[in-house]
């Protein structure tokens, strides 16, 4: 029996499973909003990332070496008595979106690229920062490293279909979580349930853009 909470969470977990869905089957369709969103995310960290690494360097790796890595990173973005320090790091967070979502929005192979780039740097730091509240910081390095030469390589060669992964696998993690806190599922349930997603989506979304692609080369043969 479900509890009140639960019960009360309903409709916003019916929306997040709308949401989730589509992502997970139907992302490539609003490849425009999803590349823009994701630009700005790209920017933002890939900048505040740079901006922590020149303003104090010996503070950073000493922040990623601690037992709360996260909580460490946080204190440097926003140190209490550093005022110029928040400034610089907010500044740089708010260029960087703003200046990726610009190049986003324009058309042209190089932009396209540029944009492809930013988006495996900031997977790759993502990772890292995943990879670092699990691992030691060499082995999580070594890791997101490796991982980063992969992503980025798709990015380059084929970044509508990286989007479609990307946000096949972002929908079956958010079906998944949704689903695992309503119905109270452990995390082998939720590992599963999200790697079938997954898998299922992505092969829905590349077969769905190789559709698409073979009607527009008709006209043209």
């Amino acid at each position: 029996m479900q509890s009140e909470i639960a019960t009360l969470s309903a409709p916003i977990m019916f929306i997040g499973l709308l949401a989730g869905f589509f992502l997970c089957f139907y992302g490539y369709l609003i490849k425009s909003l999803l590349v823009s969103l994701r630009s700005v995310l790209s920017g933002s960290l890939v900048f505040v990332s740079v901006s922590l690494v020149l303003y104090d360097r010996v503070a950073l790796v000493g922040a990623l070496a601690s037992e709360a890595p996260l909580g460490g990173l946080w204190a440097l973005v926003f140190p209490q008595h550093d005022y110029l320090a928040v400034l610089i790091h907010l500044m740089s967070f708010t260029f960087g979106g703003l200046l990726l979502f610009f190049l986003a929005r324009r058309k042209g192979k190089l932009l396209e690229k540029v944009v492809a780039l930013f988006t495996a740097l900031s997977m790759t730091l993502m990772l890292f920062l995943l990879t670092l509240t699990l691992l030691p910081l060499q082995a999580s390095l070594i890791i997101s490293c490796i991982l980063g030469v992969i992503i980025l390589a798709f990015c380059l060669a084929r970044f509508e279909s990286y989007m479609a992964t990307e946000s096949a696998i972002i929908g079956s993690l958010l079906v998944s979580y949704l689903l695992s806190r309503f119905w109270y599922l452990g995390f082998t349930l939720f590992f599963i349930l999200a790697s079938l997603l997954s898998f299922v989506g992505i092969l829905n979304q590349m077969n769905m853009l190789k559709k698409r692609k073979e009607k527009k080369e008709v006209p043209n043969g």
